[in-house]
């Protein structure tokens, strides 16, 4: 561990060298070229926090700093916040790795692209019933690929061939980890699927898309053993509002097997406290989950909501405790804060994942069934 903390430092520190000297080729001023470095040390220590599929430098990671993480941002020592500025600077820093620019608000993808999006966006919720975060990723992948081939050029569906597809992947698959590009191919197979159902592009091309190798057992979840869970639990400080927020967020995650997503999104309506049960609404069944509420959970939420929540016309059971305050949290929210809780504890994992995986995993040892689902009263 200690080895790749120095390893990713020097890399780092290797990139910062590089763009210290790409700005003063270009003429900066000693100012700009220095707000420019800090921004671009926010971006990397920003980038090495991240969940494993935001790994490289890339005009898509770019997006995410500033549509996800600019806006509710408290780093220390960020430096420049505006958008207009970050982004100037993050330009700048992909050019010198040859990657496209992030396209100002407002200045869209070329409409050709942006129309095939909207297109196939519809048909991601009408057809397949996508959750909205599903569709996000799917169109961001896409977009990735549509603008590389085409560029500012037409639309022409033959040129999306087996090559243009494998190229893409190989291209991509140079700094991303298996587990991301399959993500990618599963988004570009869903393309190729919609093209095929309007009769655009082969059926058969779906399978021309190559996948990242997956060794048997490699891709078995990690789960926590009860110490580690009871270390995990113990450093929730419960006694201040944000500890108390914090701590009813994780129950969520792993009482009930939640997103980050759903847990951000879940409202006071959606909890029945007369009956013990949360409605959570399903856009791929348009139906609704029932789920109980262990006692654990009603507890956290309890304490929360009377003694932690500030006052809030959100509905949303989870809010900022700082400006924005009062507004429904993010799912980066919800990942920050489980990702601090792990460091604090001094557990060896970043991502939300592994609460769901434990909390599926007693289930099954216990003889229960993962899909917990209960028939609405």
């Amino acid at each position: 561990m200690k080895n790749r903390t120095f390893q990713d430092r020097h890399e780092q520190d290797d990139r910062i060298k590089r763009f210290c000297a790409y700005l003063q080729a270009r003429g900066h001023q000693e100012s700009t070229a220095r707000t420019y470095l800090t921004t671009a040390k926010h971006f990397l220590k920003w980038l090495k926090k991240t969940p494993e599929r935001y790994t490289a430098v890339t005009r898509e990671t770019v997006q995410v700093f500033l549509k996800e993480h600019l806006r509710v941002c408290r780093c220390p020592q960020a430096g420049q916040r505006g958008l207009k500025y970050v982004r100037a600077a993050l330009n700048q820093f992909l050019a010198m790795e040859g990657q496209a620019r992030v396209r100002r608000e407002g200045e869209a993808e070329p409409l050709h692209i942006e129309a095939s999006l909207q297109e196939f966006d519809r048909y991601l919720h009408g057809v397949c019933g996508l959750a909205d975060a599903t569709r996000w990723y799917h169109r961001r992948h896409v977009r990735a690929f549509l603008s590389w081939l085409y560029e500012d050029r037409l639309l022409s569906f033959d040129e999306i061939t087996p090559t243009t597809l494998i190229h893409f992947v190989v291209e991509r698959a140079k700094n991303h980890r298996p587990g991301s590009i399959g993500v990618l191919v599963y988004s570009l197979r869903s393309y190729i699927r919609f093209l095929a159902f309007h009769g655009k592009v082969s059926p058969s091309l779906v399978t021309k898309i190559p996948r990242p190798p997956n060794w048997s057992l490699t891709s078995l979840p990690s789960t926590l053993d009860p110490a580690q869970l009871k270390q995990f639990w113990a450093v929730f400080d419960r006694t201040s509002a944000i500890g108390s927020r914090d701590y009813a967020m994780a129950r969520c995650l792993f009482d009930l097997g939640l997103r980050c997503c759903e847990v951000a999104s879940l409202t006071l309506d959606a909890i029945d406290w007369h009956n013990g049960i949360v409605r959570l609404a399903r856009t791929k069944s348009h139906d609704e989950d029932v789920l109980p509420i262990p006692e654990s959970l009603g507890r956290a939420l309890v304490d929360y909501l009377k003694q932690g929540r500030p006052g809030s016309n959100s509905r949303s059971v989870f809010v900022y405790h700082r400006a924005p305050k009062g507004h429904t949290v993010q799912g980066t929210t919800v990942r920050g804060a489980i990702r601090r809780a792990f460091s604090r504890a001094g557990l060896p994992w970043t991502g939300t994942h592994i609460l769901r995986h434990t909390m599926a995993t007693r289930l099954l040892n216990n003889g229960t069934s993962r899909k917990r689902r209960l028939k609405p009263a």
